[in-house]
Parts: C-alpha cells; sequence; structure tokens
C-alpha cells in the first residue's frame, strides 16, 4: 500500500518558520501560500524561502542570470551597465508621457510614434533628468517613444509623409511673404508667386 510523506506544514498565511522549527537541512512548506522553506547551515543558520515560478518578494542572488526575455520598462534597475548603442522603447496612452530610459545621458535621442508606427510630432518634448524624458501632446495619444543615448551612431529613415504635422510645422517656420538674404538662394521644383528682384551692378564707396 502507498504511504503519503508529508513534510512539516502551515495552513496560516504569511507563517514562516524558524531555526527553532527546523533542523539543518529540513524543509517546511506554508499551504497557503504556496511557499517551500530550507533551514540552511554554514557560515550563518538561517532559513531561506525556495523560489518557485510564481514567486512575490525581494531576491538576492550572486552570479549571472540568463532568460530568453525581461519584461519591464527599466525604471526599477540600479548599478547597470548599457551598452553605447542601444535604445530604449516604451508603450504609452495620454497626453503626457514620462519615459524613464535609465540612460544616464544629458543628451538623449528621442523619437516618437503612434499606434501604427508612423512618426508624429509631439507638442513639446523635455528632458526632466538624465534619465527621463517627459513628452506632452495637446491631447490623449496612443503610441509609443524611442530613446537613444545621443552622441553615437544610429542609422535609419522615415518619409517626409509619413510624419504627421511635418508639412504644417513647416508653413509656419516658413512662412510666405519676402526672402532677403546676402548669399545666393536656390530653389529647386515648383515655386509659385511673383518674384521681384533688384540687380546692383556697381557699388562705388568712394573717395576718402
Amino acid at each position: 500500500m502507498a504511504q503519503i510523506i508529508k513534510l512539516k506544514r502551515s495552513l496560516v498565511q504569511g507563517s514562516k518558520p524558524t531555526t527553532s522549527d527546523l533542523s539543518a537541512g529540513e524543509l517546511a512548506i506554508n499551504v497557503y501560500d504556496g511557499k517551500v522553506f530550507l533551514r540552511k547551515s554554514g557560515s550563518a543558520d538561517t532559513v531561506q524561502e525556495v523560489l518557485t515560478n510564481d514567486y512575490s518578494g525581494a531576491v538576492n542572488l550572486t552570479g549571472r542570470i540568463t532568460a530568453t526575455e525581461f519584461v519591464g520598462d527599466g525604471s526599477g534597475l540600479t548599478n547597470i551597465s548599457v551598452a553605447q548603442s542601444a535604445t530604449v522603447r516604451q508603450y504609452f496612452e495620454g497626453s503626457t508621457w514620462t519615459v524613464a530610459h535609465n540612460l544616464d545621458t544629458p543628451n538623449p535621442l528621442v523619437q516618437v510614434y503612434d499606434g501604427q508606427d508612423y512618426q508624429i510630432i509631439p507638442q513639446s518634448v523635455r528632458i526632466t533628468d538624465d534619465n527621463t524624458i517627459t513628452i506632452t501632446f495637446p491631447n490623449i495619444v496612443s503610441g509609443s517613444a524611442v530613446v537613444g543615448k545621443g552622441g553615437h551612431i544610429v542609422s535609419g529613415s522615415v518619409a517626409a509623409d509619413n510624419i504627421s504635422g511635418f508639412d504644417t510645422r513647416v508653413v509656419e517656420s516658413l512662412p510666405s511673404g519676402s526672402i532677403s538674404s546676402s548669399a545666393q538662394v536656390q530653389l529647386f521644383g515648383d515655386v509659385t508667386g511673383t518674384a521681384i528682384s533688384s540687380s546692383i551692378q556697381q557699388i562705388d564707396g568712394g573717395d576718402i
């Protein structure tokens, strides 16, 4: 007949064994929390909590950690070195986006995209500090922000037609009217309007 072996256990939420409850090398279980405990003996005689796949709490590990994917915005990461060419992409929805990129640079490169990955121009982009960018819009916007470390080569391009608001900003920056310059001005393509020009054939400053 099969025998059932039961470890020391507790049905009380949050209950943890102490060294007086366990012998060295002995296991115990909190059935309510689904946690496993082990008494270790060596340089320190303590009761350690065994990690499970749904563990919740602080974890202190020594050595290399390898994983296929890390999930999160990285805002809680400290004491790490980020590759100089690395970029951070985060997704948002709202009129104010706060990007915690943690690249430790006063010269970040920022690009903003809508939900269909079209590049857009926000109302403002502020360097809050060396690790944070604040992006604001006049209304609620869904999309993503990509932040890279300035001073490094970044390749890529986007068609001007795909930049929302680009044509409006160009009109605002180049209002209609006269263009005055002491240097040669070259225009390529179609130009509409009435041109007025004067040509100075000779300048004589006279005698002194």
